[in-house]
């Protein structure tokens, strides 16, 4: 399974991340979800807007839960 809006949507809620960012934030961070932005990017998108996750194990749990290991 590759990421999708709704597939990311989920794990933020999982893992608690995005709670700092606002609603315009949330949508560029979908919209890089829908241009096929590299997991990469969007874990640096979940990075800035969370708290008590460093940007490598936000990645490493993005590519295990996505499966996004290609």
């Amino acid at each position: 399974m590759k990421y999708t809006k709704i597939s990311v949507d989920n794990l933020c809620n999982k893992y608690q991340w995005y709670t700092n960012g606002d609603t315009f934030q949330y949508e560029l961070l979908f919209n890089e979800c829908r241009i096929g932005a590299p997991i990469e990017r969007l874990a640096t998108f979940i990075y800035v807007c969370s708290r008590g996750y460093s940007e490598k194990d936000i990645l490493e749990i993005l590519k295990k839960e996505c499966d996004c290991n290609d």
